[in-house]
This record gives C-alpha cells, sequence and structure tokens, in this order.
C-alpha cells in the first residue's frame, strides 16, 4: 500500500549507476559509445563519477537512492564510494527490457537482484528500468523478488499500477513554456541551468530528480571532462541541493515513500 505522504516537500535525488555513455548496439544490452576503441562497455566514468556525486552527497549531508546496473556494481569500486546509500536495480547490462520475453526479463532479474543483494548485504526494494522503458510486464516478476517500488516514468504524483508503487522521476513546464523533466542531463550538457530544476522542485511537493553516474564526468556532446569541468558541475549539482534544502526540502532515499 502506499504510504500516507504528507504535503511536506520531500526531495529524492536519485542515480542511475550504469555504463558509460550507454546505448542500443544491436540486440537489447547496451554498449558505450565509441571513443576510438568501438563500442564495447567502458565503465571508468561511471566509477569516476560515483566518487564525485558522493563528494556532494557528503558535502550537503543527504542520501541518494542509486540504481545499479548489476554488471557495472560488480565491475567497478563504484559500492565503495556510495555504500551508505539505498542500491536499487538498473537491470543487468542496461537492456531495453521492451525488447525482452518474459522469460528473458525474470532471468535478468534474478541475476540483477542476486548480484545486488550479494554485493550490498541488502535485498533491493526497487526498480528503475534502462531508458526509462516503462514496462507493466516486468511488476509481476519484480514483486515475486519482493521488489516494491518501480521508477521507470515521468510525471508528479506517487501512484499504485498493478500492486507496485509507481514513483515518477517529476516534470513540468518552465518559466519559457517548454517542457522540462528532471533527468539533469541537459545541465550536464550545458543547455540548461541548475535553477531551472530548482524552479521545477518548486512547483512539487515531492519532487524526483536524476542524473547518471558517468554524465558528472563525460558528456555525450563533449566528451570526457577535464578537472575543472568535473567541479563545476559538482558545483552546479550542490547549488540544487542546497536550494532544495533552504526552501525547505527534505531529501529522504526513495523506499521511504513506499
Amino acid at each position: 500500500m502506499i504510504a500516507n505522504i504528507p504535503r511536506n516537500m520531500r526531495a529524492c535525488f536519485t542515480v542511475d549507476l550504469d555504463r558509460d555513455v550507454n546505448f542500443l548496439d544491436g540486440g537489447n544490452k547496451a554498449g558505450s559509445l565509441d571513443t576510438g576503441k568501438g563500442t564495447a562497455p567502458r565503465f571508468s566514468s561511471s566509477e569516476k563519477g560515483a566518487a564525485a556525486i558522493q563528494d556532494v552527497l557528503d558535502e550537503t549531508g543527504i542520501k541518494a537512492t542509486f540504481f545499479a546496473e548489476s554488471t557495472t556494481l560488480s565491475r567497478t569500486k563504484a559500492f565503495e564510494s556510495i555504500c551508505g546509500n539505498e542500491i536499487a536495480i538498473h537491470g543487468v547490462d542496461h537492456e531495453d527490457i521492451t525488447l525482452m520475453n518474459e522469460d528473458e526479463m525474470e532471468v535478468m532479474f534474478g541475476n540483477a537482484f542476486d548480484t545486488i543483494t550479494r554485493i550490498t548485504g541488502k535485498r533491493p526494494k526497487g526498480f528503475r528500468a534502462p531508458f526509462m522503458k516503462y514496462d507493466e510486464r516486468s511488476f509481476p516478476l519484480l514483486k515475486e523478488l519482493g521488489v516494491e517500488y518501480d521508477s521507470s516514468s515521468y510525471g508528479n504524483t506517487v501512484t499504485e499500477i498493478k500492486g507496485m508503487t509507481e514513483i515518477p522521476v517529476s516534470q513540468g513546464i518552465d518559466a519559457n513554456g517548454r517542457k522540462i523533466a528532471a533527468y539533469l542531463w541537459p545541465m550536464h550538457e550545458g543547455t540548461r541551468s541548475p535553477d531551472d530544476y530548482v524552479e521545477l522542485a518548486m512547483k512539487n511537493s515531492i519532487f524526483v530528480f536524476a542524473t547518471h553516474t558517468w554524465h558528472m564526468t563525460e558528456t555525450r556532446g563533449r566528451g570526457l571532462m577535464d578537472a575543472k569541468e568535473i567541479t563545476k558541475n559538482k558545483e552546479h549539482l550542490a547549488h540544487i541541493i542546497h536550494s532544495l534544502l533552504d526552501n525547505g526540502f527534505k531529501f529522504v532515499e526513495m523506499c521511504s515513500l513506499i
């Protein structure tokens, strides 16, 4: 059942821990953008980005929810950085689950669940579909594993769908009448300011925003960031968090909303 959630301005900062600059490279499993060495999955930007995000979390005094692709979690040292936060499921190989049949999904979810439980020592309670490819077929399979909530959609209301709590990433309209979703990638790519997201937060009593670990240290458009760019990226993220705290938001891990 959905908890009675008072309108007291809660914020969830969520992070997708996944392979660097991911995209579908044929089939349903993701590769990484080719930087001259082919499209095999890379993980170094994600590992470095996880540490950068944790620096910001330590400085601001909040916790986040990390949706972990289990391959990235197992092949990097990211968990050493983020172990104090909630860890939820983000697939095994950043699969597009809408291209999978239910038997394939069941095997993938089981592998992801087992890997995350083994590494973290805790059973994950949540799931976010890679590429935000929302698919209700996944809900019965996730429920069998004890997963209680999904966050693979956009919206502003926590709902219940087929016995799963759906906690969407926030969205809205900005001051210029343009649609805005609370994924921070346009900020990382230089096309939106941190204050655009602060403004969006002010329109929501529950604000869920998101980023990718790799996007803290690498962009899809400009490639790897230098130290100055990474520092600026961290400052922008800290600005959003501090602004929300200053405006009365309380940061919680996503599992507290179920």
